[in-house]
């Protein structure tokens, strides 16, 4: 027989105990995951590259327009 099963305070404690170590591996899992997620990257890398274009397009409209940027 476990003598853990005797204590009153073992269950509560041990059940503390793994339930913050499920929370601690799920957080490293999702941590790592988005550090490595190569999609995610190149899908911000892009939409940059969109947005810098867009404001490119619009400054040089503007420009031909005659307003000067602020």
């Amino acid at each position: 027989m476990n003598t853990a099963l005797l204590s009153p305070g073992a269950g509560i404690l041990s059940g503390w105990a793994v339930r913050g170590g499920l929370t601690l591996a799920s957080w490293g899992l999702a941590r790592a995951a988005r550090r490595t997620d190569r999609d995610r990257l190149m899908r911000h890398i892009e939409a940059r590259a969109a947005a810098e274009a867009a404001l490119a397009e619009r400054a040089a409209l503007m420009k031909t327009a005659g307003y000067t940027m602020p």
